[in-house]
Formats: structure tokens, C-alpha cells, sequence
């Protein structure tokens, strides 16, 4: 749940050296700080997503080319 709320992944939960519940005091204290590996592991996670609808809509386009009449 934290992860979620700070936009990152469980493992930059872990690689910014989270291991222990928080608060919801302090994960809004570390929203407001925005430390590096916070901002970091933003970016990382909407490059994640970026890549995952790019691979979903190739699959797609696939699929629908897969479909059409054979010669």
C-alpha cells in the first residue's frame, strides 16, 4: 500500500531503504520532501508503464493482423 502511494514499486520501496510499514504522517512527509531515490524510482515506474502499454498495443496490432484473410 505504500508503494501505491508514493507512485514507486515494492522494490523501490526497498531500494530506497524502506522496509517497515509508515505511517501515513510519514509517507506524506516523504511526498513533500521528494528525496532523490523517491523521484527516482517515480520516473522508473512511469517508464515501466510506458513500456507495458507500448508491448500491450503491439500485441494488439498483432492479434488484428494475425485475423486477416489468408492467401
Amino acid at each position: 500500500m505504500v508503494a501505491a502511494k508514493l507512485g514507486i514499486s515494492i522494490s523501490g520501496l526497498a531500494r530506497g531503504g524502506i522496509t517497515d510499514a509508515l505511517t501515513t504522517e510519514q509517507i506524506e512527509a516523504l511526498k513533500k520532501d521528494s528525496p532523490d531515490w523517491l523521484q527516482q524510482e517515480r520516473a522508473t515506474q512511469a517508464e515501466v508503464r510506458k513500456e507495458a502499454v507500448r508491448i500491450k498495443e503491439k500485441n494488439a496490432a498483432r492479434a488484428g493482423q494475425s485475423h486477416g484473410p489468408r492467401s
